[in-house]
């Protein structure tokens, strides 16, 4: 029974993060709403496959906190470049499936790991220019780690789609206001351009 309830609060997390990822930029938005069709994968089978939850897990999960890594860094800053993203996710996808084929689940929690690293390192360098999304971005990091070690410890369970979720959401609302930022920094530095101090 709480098996499911935690994962239907991770899938109405994906669907609310769905609607959530309507303020970030383009590329990130789109970088992140796959990300919660996997994550929502996640849930399905915990709630309706129990036994096969753990392999679903294991493929699906290094991919998507890749796709959420990429997200941040489109968001904040900049997109990484296909020639590096592509290879990268073919590589995680490789170690994915291993995993579940296997069940030597240090070849889908090694990338997943890393990709989590990858978030908390671009949300960290956004602390000055953006604090409030910066925090929101190193919790959903911490969040998405602590699902990995607990997946170390009970596989998928309550614990592990409490953290996802929470990940899941601190992500998308750290990346929610990226656009507007952005936005917003266009009409400073357009009113610096027009005003008498700016043209001096």
């Amino acid at each position: 029974m709480m098996l499911l309830i935690a994962a239907s609060l991770l899938l109405l997390a994906t669907v609310g993060a769905w609607f959530v990822a309507l303020g970030a930029k383009p590329a990130a938005r789109v970088q992140l709403r796959f990300a919660m069709v996997l994550f929502a994968c996640i849930a399905i089978s915990a709630a309706l496959l129990p036994p096969a939850s753990a392999s679903v897990t294991l493929l699906v999960l290094p991919i998507a906190l890749s796709v959420v890594a990429f997200a941040s860094a489109a968001g904040f800053e900049h997109a990484a470049p296909a020639s590096l993203s592509a290879p990268l996710l073919a590589a995680v996808s490789l170690g994915g499936m291993a995993a579940a084929a296997t069940g030597i689940a240090l070849f889908s929690l090694a990338p997943a790991a890393l990709a989590a690293c990858a978030l908390a390192a671009v949300s960290v360098r956004q602390f000055d220019a953006a604090r409030a999304s910066s925090v929101q971005g190193m919790l959903a990091a911490l969040a998405f780690l602590a699902a990995l070690s607990t997946f170390v410890l009970e596989g998928v369970g309550f614990t592990l789609l409490l953290f996802v979720a929470t990940g899941v959401l601190g992500g998308t609302l750290a990346l929610s206001r990226s656009d507007a930022r952005v936005e917003k920094k266009r009409g400073r530095d357009l009113r610096t351009m027009v005003s008498p101090s700016g043209g001096a």
